[in-house]
């Protein structure tokens, strides 16, 4: 987040990879990587940036130094590429102790290995530093960085403002939106003074078209639930409760146009086996 740590970083570059999963040592559990990056230097020469995200929960971890150091060194034997670890905390929690950024082996009298990596806290992080950035993540990211709770309507509305104000493709800004959506809830009297703001103030034009698509998304999206589990239920009380998968797949995998032909087969189906689920 500092400006001297990504002045050699070309953002232009940066390609995510698929998730990476870890085997843990000492508990023999399978653990994922939440982001891996690959992002080329402006000067020549390619990067991995090894970002994993924890909550308040792993603050309290005595052995999460360690853990990042062994996540280091199996994606560096994966991929045999240097990589910038940074432990990226988002929980809210205001630390009077900080956890530390570093997994040491020693002996009193030598040290034998010290590992070190980027820790950020955004809660330790005054918004107000990165409003003039031009990084896009920046405005997400504001959305758990220091500031006051009674300002919280109208800075929501910035943080949204400045993200649809940026250059970054549709996907990458609807990611970016949903990240402020999760991290700063309003409640129903929170959300009509939201709407008060940005309905007043022209500068807030292009937040309140993605309220009302967001709204329209979410009259679809219920709509749409309301199909999958009318089938469900249509199913069961003609041939009998449904295992899990099938359940799971009417929810999630099937498209819509498929759960729409089988609202209507399954009138005419004499058993399950016909609706080819």
């Amino acid at each position: 987040m500092e400006e001297d740590r990504d002045t050699h970083i070309d953002f232009s570059t940066v390609v995510f990879l698929k998730q990476e999963y870890f085997t843990e040592v000492t508990g023999g559990e399978r653990k994922k990587l939440d982001v891996v990056a690959k992002v080329g230097l402006k000067a020549e020469g390619d990067e991995f940036i090894l970002i994993q995200d924890e909550n308040e929960a792993s603050r309290k971890d005595e052995n999460f130094p360690m853990r990042m150091y062994l996540y280091y060194g199996q994606l560096f034997a994966r991929y045999k590429a240097t990589n910038i670890p940074i432990a990226f905390f988002t929980d809210d929690a205001k630390w009077r102790e900080t956890v530390p950024d570093h997994f040491e082996i020693a002996l009193p009298t030598k040290t034998f290995l010290r590992f070190d990596y980027h820790l950020i806290k955004l809660k330790h992080l005054d918004y107000r530093r990165f409003l003039e950035t031009n990084n896009p993540l920046a405005f997400a990211l504001m959305a758990k960085m220091d500031c006051n709770t009674k300002d919280r309507m109208r800075l929501k509305a910035d943080f949204l403002r400045l993200i649809l104000g940026t250059g970054v493709d549709p996907a990458r800004k609807n990611v970016l939106i949903e990240y402020v959506e999760t991290y700063m809830p309003l409640n129903e009297q929170e959300a009509v003074e939201f709407k008060r703001i940005v309905c007043e103030k022209e500068e807030y034009q292009e937040v309140v078209k993605m309220i009302t698509t967001y709204e329209q998304d979410g009259i679809d999206k219920g709509i749409e639930r309301g199909e999958r589990e009318t089938l469900i239920r249509l199913i069961e009380r003609k041939f009998g409760s449904l295992e899990k998968e099938s359940k799971e797949r009417i929810l999630q995998e099937i498209d819509r146009e498929r759960i729409k032909s089988l609202l209507l087969a399954v009138l005419d189906a004499q058993s399950i086996d016909d609706l080819e689920i």
